[in-house]
């Protein structure tokens, strides 16, 4: 399927057709994602909470990067054995 249709082109389309199309692009997204690295997971994390002015839960973010690295690591060994 095509997913680059324009602004004008998804305007034009019936409720029925904008989420079929919705569905099936976050389907397709869905299976082309991969969890964020420990690295990314941390630094993201940090900026979020400076930005949002709240406190930094290193421990608990810490917890969630080491779950990210072992999620990834896992898809990366079903896409290699496929």
């Amino acid at each position: 399927m095509n997913f680059d249709k324009t602004d004008d082109e998804l305007k034009m389309m019936s409720d029925d057709e904008l989420f079929a199309y919705l569905d099936a692009k976050a389907e397709h997204l869905a299976k082309h994602t991969s969890p964020l690295s420990g690295y990314h997971t941390k630094k993201f994390a940090s900026v979020a909470s400076t930005i949002s002015n709240v406190e930094f839960d290193y421990d608990k973010v810490k917890e969630i990067a080491k779950e990210n690295d072992r999620l990834g690591f896992e898809k990366f060994i079903n896409d290699k054995n496929k």
